[in-house]
């Protein structure tokens, strides 16, 4: 099993509650995550939301993949922290923090990611996954700041 691990920080002209607001609803998450074209809630233990997804897979040649994920979302400490966790089949898993700092009427929002996948998917899932989570906070910071449509 391979893993990668890395951070991302971006600084949103938008309070707190607001960014926890809009990374905290599932349905919020289309849009955001440049892979996602589906969500589809699913009955959760109390405390977690959870929910199915479809990710559109392409850069496989001419084929594109539809992969079917499960994701729990934990308030670890509403409105601070955020906590995601992604199966899919194949073996990947994606653990994501979100840390929100208010900084005036701002917010910086520092994410960790940890990916875990099986070693021969690793150059596939290791540049989806950094490019995904890079373009996430992109969206994320143009939503909420009012600018164009996501990437």
């Amino acid at each position: 099993m391979a893993e990668i691990r890395f951070e991302r920080s971006v600084r949103i002209d938008a309070p707190r509650e607001r960014v926890y607001a809009e990374l905290a609803e599932p349905e919020r998450q289309l849009g955001l995550q440049p892979l996602l074209v589906s969500v589809r809630e699913l009955p959760a233990e109390a405390g977690v939301q959870r929910f199915e997804a479809v990710e559109r897979i392409a850069g496989l040649g001419p084929f594109v993949w539809h992969n079917r994920i499960i994701v729990d979302v934990r308030p670890a400490d509403p409105p601070h922290r955020l906590d995601f966790h992604a199966r899919s089949r194949g073996g990947v898993t994606v653990r994501s923090g979100f840390r929100l700092e208010a900084v005036g009427e701002a917010t910086e929002v520092h994410e960790t990611v940890e990916v875990g996948m099986p070693w021969a998917l690793r150059p596939l899932v290791a540049r989806l996954a950094v490019r995904a989570q890079e373009r996430l906070l992109a969206n994320l910071k143009r939503r909420l700041e009012g600018g164009s449509a996501p990437l």
